[in-house]
């Protein structure tokens, strides 16, 4: 659903790179195995090391707390996304201070699959 997403708005506007942010390995993957150099992104020294099996939620994560790098990369990848033109974001947290720092984005997808 992203992949087509980017793809539409890069079919419209031609953009030189995009800028990913998040915390999960498998969704980077991909999208870096899709979209190659285009996918910019900055990556923790230390993941999350997220367990897709248990129905927990990434809050409850034991690796986020005191994880100094993974916070500096979350703040880092905050003030670039409110940077951004056009944006494709799941409706969290995070999505909402890019919102407020951003003051309208030329173009916006937000997707709201559940609780995150």
């Amino acid at each position: 659903m992203v992949s087509y997403d980017i793809k539409k708005m890069n079919n419209k506007y031609n953009y030189d790179y995009y800028f990913l942010s998040t915390e999960d390995d498998i969704i980077r993957a991909k999208l870096i195995k899709e979209f190659g150099i285009k996918m910019k992104y900055l990556k923790p020294k230390k993941g999350i090391e997220y367990n897709y099996t248990k129905k927990e939620f990434l809050f409850k994560n034991k690796n986020l707390y005191n994880n100094i790098n993974l916070n500096k990369i979350y703040i880092i990848s905050v003030f670039i996304l409110s940077k951004c033109i056009d944006i494709i974001s799941a409706r969290t947290g995070g999505a909402i201070i890019l919102f407020v720092f951003n003051e309208g984005f030329r173009n916006k997808k937000v997707y709201y699959l559940g609780n995150y």
